[in-house]
């Protein structure tokens, strides 16, 4: 899941809440209401938030996403933002090209610095 098992769970947890809301709030706070970045990063922004607030931890809320699966959707949600504004139009409005390639790239170095809990191994006893 992860390449480098640097940053604690519940950091990682942190950074998905700071990096949904700011995305929900980059397109207001940066003017881009008008263009095609807004729907969709504001649209990424409550899918990471979701993500967030369904995945068990310290900081989530309920416990419904597996662990494995966040790690999967940062990754995904990851190169999604970096490839957006070519795929949606939006490569021409730098505030929303910055905002989607550099959220997308924190959220891959933060990803593969992350230590993802592990389960316990299936079967896994104490004794013989």
């Amino acid at each position: 899941m992860s390449a480098a098992r640097l940053l604690p769970w519940p950091v990682h947890e942190i950074v998905d809440y700071l990096a949904g809301v700011f995305l929900v709030l980059s397109a207001f706070l940066f003017g881009f209401r008008d263009t095609p970045a807004f729907p969709v990063l504001l649209a990424v922004g409550v899918l990471l938030l979701a993500v967030a607030v369904l995945t068990g931890g310290r900081f989530g809320v309920v416990d419904v996403v597996p662990k494995p699966v966040h790690a999967a959707l940062d990754y995904v949600i990851g190169f999604f933002l970096i490839g957006a504004p070519f795929l949606f139009g939006f490569e021409d409005v730098d505030d929303a090209l910055y905002c989607s390639l550099f959220t997308g790239l924190a959220l891959l170095v933060i990803s593969l610095l992350t230590a993802y809990p592990q389960r316990a191994a299936a079967g896994a006893t104490g004794g013989a």
